[in-house]
């Protein structure tokens, strides 16, 4: 089958829906010619370089109307030169170049869906025209699938797949005799510094809580974003400057090694009343529990998709700041505990959440939205 991706996220940008569009591609071209259409990107060419599907970028441009015209062309082209037979719309803000050549070639698409893209007061109508027209709504948690029905997509239209993690090497957290007395106990958290909703900023209100029984706690936030300098007046402002740490953006192997230092993995993510901003799913708590990290995370949005509580880490109101504490300090506090949690993230990561599964149940959806238009016409057919 003739696979189109369309999408405005991908590598080598990074962030989570890159990295799932990025594995889905590769995964079904195990079993598919897929093509991807995506806009240009410094250092496009070496990651494009030997993938095995092929990918179109589309002409960039500072202007964000002239963006969405070269991205057009670029789909059109690409579809004229391999017709499709099925489409995936990687992003809401594509839907009308999804139908459109949905349309032109008579073959149906997949939508996506995510969170903040579809809860955005901007892209709210496009959102549900966007949604409303797909053969089938891939969404990735139960906070997401809810969002999309709200549009008024039937139920039956609607299937959940959650995201995957790449298999890791064991990277266990170490009990304090084998830490040494004076070794920094690590919180770490992987995410960019660009919406307020992630929360970075409860963690850092609650370090001297965090301090003040654990003075070897040191929180480390990796990635970068307009939010780092209000983030480290913020720390100073409490005194624990000294006890956060901001690595910057980081390539793949210095995020790694971060992960490997870890006692555990925080994102206190929230849901913003104002713009939307939600956590659709969390696969950077998946990533964790890959390393065999226990996790902290916010109750809200998809999180609790990403995170058994009580099984691969604790669920808390993300803007209790001693709730926060409390869980992050039972952590660091027992060793067995931050070990069993770490034991079932990765054997949730490994055996349930992999790339492997996601792939394969996105292929049952493939089947699904391709049969359906055939048995809708077989019923108008057989109409008097």
């Amino acid at each position: 089958m003739r696979i189109l991706l369309l999408t405005v996220d991908f590598p080598p940008a990074r962030g989570g829906i890159q990295n799932l569009l990025a594995n889905l591609a590769g995964g079904l071209a195990a079993a598919h010619d897929v093509s991807v259409v995506a806009p240009g990107a410094a250092g496009d060419a070496a990651w494009d370089a030997g993938r095995p599907y092929s990918v179109t970028r589309a002409p960039r441009a500072s202007f964000w109307p002239l963006v969405m015209l070269a991205f057009w062309w670029s789909a059109l082209f690409r579809a004229l030169r391999r017709p499709p037979d099925l489409i995936v719309c990687g992003h809401a803000l594509l839907g009308p170049v999804c139908w459109a050549l949905g349309r032109l070639f008579g073959v149906p698409y997949i939508a996506m869906a995510y969170a903040y893209e579809i809860r955005a007061p901007r892209m709210r109508r496009l959102a549900g025209w966007t949604l409303r027209r797909a053969a089938l709504v891939v969404t990735i948690s139960e906070f997401t699938r809810r969002d999309v029905i709200a549009y008024g997509v039937p139920a039956q239209r609607i299937v959940i797949i959650h995201p995957g993690a790449q298999s890791r090497p064991a990277a266990r957290t170490s009990p304090d005799g084998d830490k040494g007395v004076e070794a920094e106990r690590i919180i770490l958290t992987v995410a960019r510094l660009g919406e307020l909703y992630k929360g970075h900023d409860m963690l850092v209100r609650a370090m001297p809580l965090i301090r003040a029984r654990e003075p070897r706690a040191r929180y480390v936030i990796v990635g970068d974003g307009p939010l780092r300098p209000y983030l480290e007046r913020l720390a100073a402002s409490l005194g624990v400057a000294d006890a956060v740490t901001f690595t910057g953006s980081l390539p793949n192997d210095g995020v790694d090694e971060w992960y490997r230092r870890a006692d555990l993995f925080a994102l206190l993510s929230r849901e913003s009343p104002i713009d939307g901003g939600a956590e659709g799913f969390g696969l950077a708590f998946v990533e964790a529990g890959a390393w065999e990290k226990p996790v902290v995370g916010g109750r809200s949005g998809g999180v609790p998709d990403a995170v058994v509580d009580g099984v691969t880490g604790f669920l808390v109101d993300p803007i209790d700041i001693g709730a926060i504490a409390d869980a992050i300090l039972r952590v660091l506090g027992d060793a067995d505990l931050a070990r069993r949690l770490g034991e079932n993230g990765r054997e949730r990561a490994v055996h349930e959440l992999s790339w492997g599964n996601f792939v394969a149940a996105f292929q049952v959806a493939i089947d699904e939205a391709v049969a359906a238009p055939a048995l809708e016409e077989s019923i108008r057919s057989a109409r008097p």
